[in-house]
Order: C-alpha cells, then sequence, then structure tokens
C-alpha cells in the first residue's frame, strides 16, 4: 500500500493522495485498471468517500490529471503570462504551453481516456470536457484581446470552433501519434490560424 497506518486525511491533504494513487494505478495498468476500490485502499481512505466526490473512476482520472497539469504548469493555460509581441508569438507560446500539458497528460493516458468516453459517456465527463473547451476559449480570447490592444486587425466575427481549432488539431495529431514539430506549430500558425484570425492585409 502506498500510505500506511492510522493516519485520517482530510481535505487537501486527503485529495493530493487520492490523486497520486489514481495517477500512478493509471501510469501502471490505464484507466480500464482504476477502480474506486483500489483508490480508497491505496490511499487509506473509504470508497464512500470517494464516491462523493466522483461518479466513476474515468471522470476521478481525469481530475487526477488535471491537478497535475495545473501543478506543474503554475495553473492552466488560460492562466498563462503572454510576453509576445504580437498574436503570431502569443500564439506560438500557447501552443508550446499547451504541448507541454499535453505531455503532463502523456500519451497512453489521453488515449485510454478517449477511448473509455466513447464506450461510456456520461454527463459528469461530457460537463468536464466542456470545462476544458472553456479553459481553451479563454486563453485564445485573451489573445485575441491582446493583439486587438496593439492595434492587430482581428477579424470580428471568429466563432468558437474557430477559436478552438489548434487545440483540437493538436489533440488530433497526438491521438493519431504524430510527433508534433516546430515546423509542424509553424505551419498551423502561420498558413491556419493567422489567416483565419486576421483581416487580409
Amino acid at each position: 500500500m502506498l500510505f500506511m497506518g492510522n493516519i485520517r486525511r482530510r481535505g487537501a491533504e486527503l485529495e493530493s493522495a487520492i490523486y497520486e494513487v489514481v495517477r500512478k494505478i493509471v501510469d501502471k495498468e490505464g484507466v480500464e485498471g482504476l477502480t474506486f476500490q483500489k483508490v480508497a485502499e491505496l490511499a487509506g481512505t473509504s470508497k464512500s468517500v470517494i464516491y462523493r466526490r466522483w461518479e466513476t473512476p474515468l471522470e476521478l482520472a481525469i481530475s487526477a490529471f488535471q491537478a497535475r497539469i495545473k501543478l506543474e504548469n503554475n495553473g492552466s493555460v488560460d492562466k498563462l503570462v503572454l510576453t509576445g509581441k504580437n498574436l503570431q508569438d502569443d500564439l506560438f507560446q500557447l501552443m508550446d504551453r499547451f504541448l507541454i500539458s499535453i505531455d503532463a497528460l502523456g500519451e497512453p493516458f489521453l488515449r485510454s481516456v478517449l477511448v473509455e468516453i466513447g464506450t461510456q459517456p456520461n454527463a459528469t465527463v461530457l460537463q468536464l470536457m466542456e470545462r476544458n473547451s472553456e479553459i481553451d476559449l479563454r486563453a485564445i480570447n485573451r489573445i485575441l484581446d491582446r493583439a486587438r490592444a496593439r492595434g492587430e486587425q482581428v477579424k470580428a466575427d471568429i466563432s468558437n470552433d474557430v477559436k478552438l481549432l489548434p487545440f483540437e488539431w493538436l489533440r488530433y495529431k497526438m491521438f493519431l501519434r504524430k510527433n508534433i514539430s516546430t515546423d509542424m506549430i509553424e505551419t498551423l500558425i502561420n498558413e491556419i490560424l493567422l489567416p483565419v484570425y486576421l483581416e487580409s492585409q
């Protein structure tokens, strides 16, 4: 067992212990090997405690890895401190940060989560995915607002689907086990995003 003794953890300490156990299980056995019973035993808590917070092991796994991303990257992508001098610079910085976040999850986790979502979709998990999209949208909107403030000619009628395009494109490439190179990011930004986001000069 990872946690021994009769010490009862509560609050943030218990959550941290649960997340650590979850990540170890998923790294070793995949999402399919994750059960509330196993997590409770290894984290030194009860199944009822876990059931009160998460409806399914998949939801728990997503929460655990999201927490690791925030910890390792000092927050989510919408909290990124932008330092670019133009829209292109900011997009490069955001895509780089997004890839670091994806790497923190790991390809096996991402692929197994996508499979699990396809086989057992539920309202809670779909809400979690929707929150991810909201974070991505906030990140892009911050970048576009910065560009407008600098006087760059950003289009006024960009749809949310188009704003989310770079994130979905990168997730798709990683799902196909494509190595994301700097050249690919440059192509995405210079040949797809900038022409779509900016008015024609």
